[in-house]
């Protein structure tokens, strides 16, 4: 009976997750042809592209970026995550949640846009500091523009998983440090981190996987310039109508946010080991 159950949900997994992906590593080995897609078995694709310089370029930029942003989201979104699980009322808490629900699943592109209106040439941002007597700044096109919008797309899903472990942690041994004398910077260091190092681990490689994968945010604030691994995926396929070899692109993602997935889950299992004194 609970085999019959699950046999559903097997199912929706097999024909719209299992099939697609089978299909998509297929097609690398298929070649293009009078821009006509035909069956094949070649390895010439997987060749072209993994030995190719835009390749390695736009991988080792893609890993760059994911990786500032992993870096800069944790770092913002650990005090503010501290301040609303232990600084705030249970009422304020509680709004201060749904406030960071709201825009993970308001549109994307929106606040894409909004960016644009903010740091564009005569954006918000520059007419505010031509009000105080700074110049113009390039603040949209550039490594600062990507951060932003990429750290509006993570730094709220980051927030609520380290609000939601936080908010779990055991008051009694926060409580029980500082009766022991620990300063506020000790109990957060030996106590808290340790206590959501799980939820940690989680929250960056969340937000390195949304961060590795993203389209519009490259898009939209930098101008396809220097190209993500996003980017290159969708220039192949515009070029000649190139299909197998931008399923190798999107295959070599796949494989690697599996891998930082893997590797998360594994440092989020380790339990540290404590010497004895």
């Amino acid at each position: 009976m609970p085999v019959a159950l699950g046999l559903p949900v097997l199912a929706w997994q097999a024909v719209f997750f299992l099939a697609p992906l089978v299909f998509l590593v297929v097609i690398t080995f298929w070649q293009v042809r009078s821009f006509r897609l035909e069956p094949a078995f070649v390895l010439d694709n997987w060749t072209r592209i993994l030995w190719s310089t835009p390749f390695h370029r736009a991988l080792g930029h893609t890993l760059q970026v994911a990786a500032t942003t992993t870096v800069l989201a944790l770092l913002l979104a650990l005090p503010l995550a501290y301040t609303i699980a232990f600084r705030l009322s249970a009422r304020v808490r509680d709004l201060a949640v749904s406030l960071l629900v709201v825009p993970v699943f308001s549109s994307y592109m929106l606040r894409i846009y909004a960016w644009q209106v903010v740091l564009g040439a005569d954006g918000i941002a520059n007419a505010v500091l031509g009000a105080i007597g700074i110049p113009k700044l390039q603040l949209l096109g550039g490594a600062f523009s990507l951060q932003v919008g990429l750290l509006t797309l993570t730094l709220p899903v980051a927030v609520l998983i380290l609000v939601f472990a936080m908010v779990g942690v055991d008051r009694t041994l926060i409580e029980a440090a500082e009766n022991l004398g620990c300063r506020r910077a000790q109990v957060i260091a030996r106590v808290l981190i340790p206590s959501i190092r799980p939820a940690i681990v989680l929250a960056g490689t969340t937000t390195f996987l949304l961060a590795f994968g993203d389209y519009i945010g490259p898009l939209f604030m930098t101008g396809s310039k220097p190209p993500t691994l996003s980017i290159l995926l969708v220039d192949t396929v515009k070029s000649g109508s190139q299909w197998p070899r931008a399923s190798v692109v999107g295959v070599s993602m796949l494989v690697i946010l599996v891998l930082v997935f893997a590797l998360g889950r594994l440092a989020g299992s380790v339990r540290i080991r404590r010497r004895s004194p």
